[in-house]
């Protein structure tokens, strides 16, 4: 008798392993606890419009609806959509509850001083808190630009001129000339959208064989309050983003009819990419420009008590999110190393786009640990987009800290690991919050 049931006990565990649950399977059960998110502005006008971009194309570029570098009120809804897309998460992952207003406590957003980041945090609150009083926080001063986005612009520390130069030299394999050589069909592809051949400045060189690297020569400059790359890298990456901009804002004609197919769109954005890889990613830079940002991430991540900031915000809070610029998110990626492709998605770093943050807690023995992921909208779906009606749920890809060696099953890096790589990556100069409160 005792065998039979022996046997029978053996095969309830084999074929039947839910009538006795094993203590292991429930050993890893994650909790999440707090979010940081980092958002690029919303779609917007261009930010310039210069006598050297009219002369580089035959065709008139087209008018926007708003000033200069606003966000667009279709900018303002794509982000409202994704306001909407991470109160869901945070409901189904038990950080927020399903009705009622978010407290001060639970939810907060800082924005940098411009009119398109402020009315982006605005945006994503009207999705995420729709008809509640929280509100964007940002500096008192409307008319500076605010250090937590770029301490070097604001003085508060400056480049080292011979290492930055260095490092963007390396990056470029030694040579800008070289580095452009190689996204040479990027710029052909470029040139044919423009019909650079019948434009003044082509004509005027009266060469055979013009190109914007041509008529154009770039030049790396460094200073000890900016880095640039003039000539066709500079101008590249401007209307680049610019069509991607029109595309986006779903004019009826995006750069005049001449941009056919995924396959173009990923060419072109190649040109805008690699100048924010140069620019923006090398470590010289994104350190020195990221350090405000990396303060913040890890108190809003990392402390257990209330902390000073200058928004007269209390963290830790549940969400916080920050409404910055594509630099910002480019500054972030090249401290942490963090390499992405959106499918899609041709510019790394869409309008809207979120690096977020996310600290979990392992119930079975209290451990905290960090995710890192990047939320956007496909750019099909951001020209599609219609705001009476229902729309596609964002893309989200998951991203490993390469330098973070204490990881979970998961992928996620231990919260003390990501807290000691922040502490060795940030440049204490450039920092704008007290020390005292880290």
């Amino acid at each position: 008798m005792n065998t039979l049931f022996f046997r029978l006990f053996i095969f309830i565990v084999i074929f039947m392993p839910g009538v006795f649950p094993l203590h292991a399977q429930g050993a890893d059960k994650m909790k999440l606890e707090r979010v940081v998110i980092v958002s690029r502005h919303g779609v917007r006008a261009p930010t310039k419009f210069t006598p050297l971009m009219q002369e580089i194309t035959p065709y008139p570029w087209p008018q926007w609806d708003v000033p200069l570098g606003w966000l667009t009120p279709r900018g303002g809804e794509l982000v409202t959509e994704l306001g909407r897309y991470q109160k869901k998460v945070l409901i189904d992952k038990g950080v927020l509850q399903s009705h009622g207003c978010p407290l001060p406590e639970q939810v907060a957003v800082i924005a940098d001083t411009d009119q398109r980041t402020r009315k982006t945090g605005e945006a994503f609150l009207a999705g995420f808190a729709p008809g509640c009083q929280n509100k964007v926080h940002y500096q008192e001063e409307h008319d500076k630009k605010d250090p937590l986005f770029n301490p070097i612009k604001m003085g508060v520390c400056s480049f080292n001129v011979s290492k930055t130069r260095e490092a963007i030299l390396a990056r470029a394999e030694g040579n800008i000339e070289r580095y452009t050589q190689r996204y040479d069909s990027a710029f052909r592809t470029l040139e044919q959208v423009l019909n650079f051949p019948q434009s003044a400045a082509c004509k005027s060189t009266r060469q055979a064989g013009c190109t914007l690297p041509g008529v154009l020569p770039s030049e790396l400059s460094v200073s000890p309050d900016n880095v640039s790359l003039s000539g066709a890298w500079n101008l590249s990456s401007t209307l680049t983003e610019i069509f991607l901009l029109q595309e986006a804002q779903g004019m009826p004609e995006v750069a005049w009819g001449r941009i056919h197919g995924e396959k173009e769109w990923t060419e072109l954005l190649r040109l805008h990419n690699a100048q924010f890889d140069l620019l923006q990613r090398t470590s010289e830079v994104a350190r020195t420009r990221a350090t405000p940002l990396l303060d913040l991430i890890s108190r809003a991540l990392v402390s257990n008590g209330a902390t000073e900031n200058p928004y007269g915000i209390k963290l830790p809070v549940s969400l916080l999110f920050i409404a910055g610029h594509d630099t910002n998110i480019a500054n972030l990626s090249g401290v942490f190393d963090l390499n992405w492709s959106l499918p899609g998605q041709p510019d790394n770093t869409p309008p809207g786009g979120e690096l977020v943050f996310e600290r979990w807690k392992r119930v079975s023995d209290n451990t905290d640990w960090i995710q890192i992921s990047f939320v956007y909208q496909p750019l099909q779906q951001m020209r599609e987009f219609k705001a009476s009606s229902s729309s596609p749920l964002p893309h989200k890809i998951v991203l490993t800290l390469p330098s973070c060696q204490d990881r979970n099953a998961e992928g996620m890096c231990s919260l003390k690991r990501f807290n000691d790589i922040v502490q060795k990556v940030r440049v204490p100069q450039c920092a704008v919050m007290a020390d005292s409160n880290r």
